[in-house]
């Protein structure tokens, strides 16, 4: 069995819905500066993501969003109303300079303890934590099955980002339903495998709700040690880009390297510099990276990853690289 890891740079994911994804690209797109998380918590978690890698994906879009951007969070489940306040994960705030509490929180409350699947309890929660909320991210691996799902998606419609995975979506109506809601609310709909494109489908959300093009993406992958060489053209009005790299298993860790930019075949600035000093900031997570380049000019930006541990067991990991703009940072 090959493990996966993910460095990003952003591409929707095969057989996803692209419509707001591709409408983020547009000139009359607006960033969305308020946007609330509704996260699945029930007990089929447990098994479909073990490692609980919607966790590290929330984290991850805490770290590429800017700063100033307000982000809430809600779990859910056929629990959900009777714990009371204990439903929000997190109080709607800017992710700047709340980030380490929010990551707390998201790290004590997602248990996959939440029961089964309700969607209805699902957006009554997230519209009653934050009902002024731009967008909405909707992350599940299963079913609606708690009695009828009254549509509830549309008490307060705003684009709603939908990512399903695992094998309790399989059924054709369960799927259409979280279609529906991401076409409903002119949104996009990411339906995965397994969890192990979590992360790399967030850095994609993240793009759309500050209005980037969908970053371009890289899989490669490797076993300890090895090293993967990667470039990307930088056009003249680029000035910052976000390298995002993700992987599936805490016990493995990658590297990013060896940044530089070349134009007319030289190197014009690198972030080890004996000529102009590229600026470079790393934030990560167990299982990924956030990296923002700025100081771009016209040229092309050469980078390198490497597998620096393979703790997991697995002879190879899959890493997935998507670089995109950088928003607002």
């Amino acid at each position: 069995m090959v493990a996966v890891l993910a460095m990003a740079v952003v591409a929707v994911p095969s057989g996803a819905t692209t419509r707001g994804v591709v409408a983020a690209a547009s000139a009359s797109c607006t960033p969305k500066t308020n946007i609330e998380a509704i996260i699945d918590d029930s007990g089929s978690m447990a098994i479909t993501d073990e490692n609980r890698l919607r966790i590290q994906a929330i984290d991850l879009l805490i770290n590429a969003l800017p700063p100033q951007t307000q982000l809430g969070g809600v779990e859910f489940g056929s629990e959900l109303f009777e714990k009371g306040a204990a439903d929000i994960v997190f109080p709607t705030e800017p992710v700047g300079a709340n980030a380490a509490a929010m990551k707390s929180a998201l790290d004590v409350a997602i248990q996959a303890d939440n029961g089964a699947t309700d969607y209805n309890s699902a957006f009554a929660a997230a519209d009653a934590a934050d009902p002024i909320s731009q967008a909405r991210i909707f992350l599940t691996d299963g079913g609606h099955n708690e009695g009828e799902y009254k549509e509830a998606h549309l008490a307060h419609n705003v684009p709603t980002y939908v990512i399903g995975f695992g094998s309790g979506l399989t059924a054709p109506e369960d799927q259409a339903r979280l279609q529906k809601i991401a076409t409903d609310t002119g949104a996009a709909f990411f339906p995965l495998p397994d969890a192990s494109a979590l992360q790399a489908a967030m850095t994609k959300i993240e793009a759309a709700l500050t209005c980037q093009t969908p970053p371009r993406e890289f899989n490669d992958l490797l076993k300890e040690g090895q090293v993967k060489f990667h470039s990307i053209p930088v056009g003249a009005s680029t000035k910052t880009l976000q390298i995002v790299l993700s992987w599936p298993s805490a016990l493995d860790k990658f590297k990013l390297a060896g940044l530089k930019l070349i134009a007319k075949h030289k190197v014009v600035a690198a972030a080890r510099p004996k000529v102009r000093k590229l600026q470079v900031t790393k934030e990560g997570g167990q299982t990924f990276l956030v990296a923002k380049v700025s100081g771009l000019t016209k040229g092309k930006l050469r980078f390198s990853v490497k597998a620096a541990k393979i703790g997991s067991g697995e002879p190879k990991v899959k890493l997935t690289t998507q670089v995109g703009r950088g928003a607002g940072h």
